[in-house]
């Protein structure tokens, strides 16, 4: 299949669903609701992120108060993601099943994902993110857009003021009939940043401002549904988003007036059919990317253009009429022209799963298999298999699961001009994990509570080092093993007109490096950089009537910021608090919000010599008609 085949197709068919959309003449609205095809794998942890369809956060503030690590450059700048001791590399993010890492960096900056633009949130643990490819050795992210089918026009407009010139606005309009729904959606943020703070490498500590610090995002997002008929569905969507932003310097540095620009279009098309027996979902994507940074300074222009055309056949029925099967087959080839390479780099990437599950009264256990063709080598078969066993109605939960993982090395770990290293292996390991929850609903009240113990294993840890010439080069050079313990606590409760609510997580991860193959034997029994041993997160909320009130709070424990462990930065315990009025007009309504970030005005770093502000606020208004 070429790409440019590819690229038609998709075009022809958003132009023709576009079209047969617009074409229907249909008076009411009838109720369609259909669970997606895409699989799950039930055994596996996996946590549903609180979602805010008016939200002005980028999704690495949402990710804040999960129990995952996220590693943050400062205000609007990279933000990557940690589970479980793993790295961003390890860390794999989809959007509507489809890949979002960038096939040569091998991460994704979560900053530059408006939670504005998404439905869904989800977080899967280690193997169970082998569903939609691999590379997830520590877990993956999972966004999607799903079709909230309304009658007639609905629409939201709204405008955000926060600290250091910050302003966020967006538009949503949505039209809704019998047999078709159409949504539209825009977004502009912009500001300057020039927040003060205390610089640590000063010996007078003196009181400076971020400089280089501005920002510009602005997006849109158009999304279809059409209902051919009670068992076909098709849907599509297209969001083009822009990013313009400038790097500030490290502490004790003088700035190099570093500017970044990235730009995006992703897009794809579905085809849900829903038999009586057996259910499908046939989707196309197309990607566009572009990075392009300037250190004029240092007469450093780098570009970065990435197109990645993907296809996948989902499918899910009954075996034998006990067996529940799942399988998919998807296609991706990438085309990445850069300047760090000679010339145009590709990769293809095949994959099949398959997933078999049963489920008995007080037991429900699964198996799936992965295998992968990369351009012309098959990957290892990653496989993996878990149960849930209820033996009280359901109130308690045991479940236990065991999976192999594997991830490639980037393209610019094996390509890049100055460096880069064909002969890597791919690193590989094995997860598990074991764990028991508790739930109970007695109204008005509902609570639930878990703690999961994990233990992962990750060789052929890939790593850029200074080799003897001086030039830095990846390698092959560790073994790690991550082993903790998860909990969570869920609370809430309804009486009248009174809400109250609470929801907590902790993370405890020990994570070592038992073997180094680059000959420095000090390295061994040390943790990697950048991963706390604790990680926890707490939000309370409570309303009464038209208000509401919520407060947040995190903790970060220290992380070594140094392979030999020598220095690190400190914990790190910042609180938000926000207040929020709902007023209803008739038909329309009107949220005034009100915020306070840092609320205590604590001085940290998460990235070390990479200032945060203090204590800011933000004033929000929406209006819904």
């Amino acid at each position: 299949m070429s790409p440019s085949w590819l690229k038609n197709k998709v075009s022809i068919l958003f132009l023709f669903f576009a079209y047969t959309g617009f074409s229907q003449k249909l008076d009411t609205l009838n109720t369609f609701v259909v669970t997606e095809v895409l699989s799950e794998l039930k055994t596996f942890s996996h946590i549903e992120l609180s979602m805010d369809s008016n939200s002005t956060h980028s999704l690495d503030e949402l990710l804040e108060l999960s129990p995952v690590y996220l590693k943050n450059y400062g205000q609007g700048q990279l933000a990557t993601l940690s589970i479980r001791g793993n790295g961003a590399s390890q860390t794999q993010v989809f959007w509507n099943g489809f890949k979002m890492n960038s096939p040569s960096l091998g991460q994704t900056d979560l900053s530059l994902i408006p939670v504005f633009f998404l439905s869904n949130a989800r977080i899967n643990y280690s193997g169970g993110s082998s569903l939609n490819g691999s590379g997830g050795i520590g877990g993956s992210v999972d966004l999607s857009n799903q079709l909230n089918w309304q009658k007639d026009v609905v629409g939201m407009a709204g405008v955000q003021l926060a600290s250091f010139t910050n302003s966020t606005a967006r538009f949503q309009l949505s039209f809704g009939k019998n047999k078709v729904f159409q949504q539209l959606k825009m977004y502009h943020s912009k500001g300057k940043n020039d927040f003060d703070f205390t610089d640590v490498s000063d010996i007078q500590k003196s009181k400076v401002f971020q400089e280089n610090n501005q920002i510009s995002q602005q997006g849109g997002q158009y999304e279809i549904g059409v209902r051919m008929n009670k068992k076909n569905l098709i849907q599509g969507t297209v969001l083009f988003f822009n990013s313009d932003r400038e790097i500030p310097p490290v502490l004790s540095t003088v700035s190099n007036k570093e500017t970044q620009e990235d730009k995006s279009v992703k897009s794809f098309v579905s085809w849900k059919s829903f038999q009586d027996n057996f259910t499908s979902d046939l989707r196309v994507s197309y990607f566009k990317e572009q990075l392009n940074y300037t250190d004029s300074i240092s007469s450093i222009f780098s570009t970065s253009n990435i197109n990645t055309y993907q296809a996948q056949w989902r499918s899910k029925f009954k075996l034998l009429k006990v067996f529940d099967v799942e399988t998919s087959l998807g296609n991706s080839l990438y085309q990445v022209k850069s300047s760090g390479f000679s010339e145009e780099k590709t990769r293809n990437e095949l994959g099949l799963y398959s997933k078999i599950s049963e489920t008995l009264p007080k037991l429900y256990y699964e198996v799936f298999a992965r295998q992968e063709l990369i351009d012309v080598s098959f990957s290892p078969i990653m496989f993996g298999g878990g149960f849930a066993y209820s033996p009280f109605k359901k109130k308690i939960e045991l479940r236990g699961n065991i999976a192999s993982v594997f991830r490639l090395p980037t393209l610019n770990d094996l390509y890049w001009a100055v460096g880069g290293n064909e002969s890597l292996l791919p690193e590989k390991g094995w997860n598990s994990e074991l764990s028991i929850s508790y739930k109970k609903t007695k109204k008005p009240k509902e609570w639930s509570t878990s703690i999961t113990g994990f233990y992962n294993e990750t060789e052929n840890w890939i790593q850029w080092v200074p080799t003897n010439t001086g030039v830095w080069s990846p390698r092959n050079v560790k073994k790690i093993t991550n082993a903790g313990a998860e909990l969570s606590v869920n609370y809430s409760c309804q009486i009248n007109d009174f809400s109250f609510g609470l929801l907590g997580f902790y993370t405890f991860t020990h994570s070592m490096n038992r073997i180094s193959e680059n000959s420095n034997t000090l390295l061994v029994g040390k943790m990697p950089i950048y991963i706390p041993n604790h990680k926890a997160s707490g939000t309370f909320g409570m309303g009464y009537k038209k208000i509401s009130l919520t407060y947040s709070q995190i903790y970060n424990g220290r992380v070594f910021i140094d392979e030999s462990n020598s220095a690190y930065m400190p914990h790190y315990f910042p609180a938000n608090i926000s207040l929020e009025y709902r007023l209803k007009l008739k038909t329309q309504t009107l949220f005034l919000k009100g915020k306070i970030n840092n609320l205590y005005n604590e001085q940290f770093q998460v990235v070390a010599n990479r200032p945060v502000p203090g204590r800011n606020y933000s004033f929000d208004i929406s209006y819904f008609f």
